[in-house]
């Protein structure tokens, strides 16, 4: 079986907290069970170890549409265990920051923009180098969007025809919660701002965007 999972911290590289241990260590125990195991990640500009793994370039770059903003990323990967690879978005203006998700003073303001990009980013990542993965693993509400955007946005793309989804909730205490406002940016249609869909008390709720639509 080819496996994606697509987390916003993973152990050895980052980690904030169990989400990162967990999106670490499951890929190792489904590799030595057989499988082929790919984990996407943002590279941050705290990265652990990054010459001890020996992260390199791919030559690979995607290209993100948000809203009006067209955002290029290069695309870094190292090799973890012989089933196993990592690729790391590098998009410096989201994620060379000091820490993950906010400061001191809260959370980052552009956080729906940092993981709608990554979200999409790593979709066209798994295009881009031809991963084709019969299930994509998603962790939390960073990545919840994937799911979404998978039986929308990218429905008609036979590339992604057939890719099951899996999410797991590591906190449901963080949902990605946002004002609607922030909505255009996601380039998704209105239609799924509803009780059906990402609307929460009138926010949006990316975690729930995953709960509906992964399978």
């Amino acid at each position: 079986m080819n496996i994606v999972t697509v987390a916003s911290e993973v152990v050895p590289f980052a980690k904030t907290g169990g989400l990162a241990d967990i999106a670490g260590t499951l890929p190792r125990a489904l590799a030595k069970l057989g499988s082929n195991v790919s984990i996407i990640m943002p590279y941050y500009g705290k990265i652990i170890n990054a010459e001890k793994f020996g992260i390199r370039p791919t030559g690979k770059r995607v290209s993100v549409g948000l809203g009006d903003w067209k955002i290029e990323s290069d695309i870094l990967t190292c090799n973890i265990k012989p089933n196993i690879s990592v690729y790391f978005i590098s998009q410096p203006t989201f994620f060379d920051r000091n820490e993950l998700y906010q400061t001191k003073d809260g959370d980052y303001p552009d956080n729906a923009e940092r993981f709608t990009f990554f979200s999409k980013a790593a979709i066209e990542t798994m295009l881009t180098l031809k991963l084709k993965p019969d299930v994509v693993h998603v962790h939390d509400w960073q990545t919840a969007l994937i799911p979404l955007y998978l039986k929308t946005t990218y429905a008609n793309d036979p590339f992604y025809k057939n890719i099951k989804t899996v999410l797991t909730i590591h906190n449901i205490g963080y949902q990605g919660l946002f004002p609607k406002e922030e909505f255009p940016k996601l380039g998704l249609d209105w239609n799924l701002f509803n009780i059906e869909g990402l609307e929460f008390y009138n926010k949006i709720n990316f975690l729930k965007g995953g709960i509906v639509f992964s399978d």
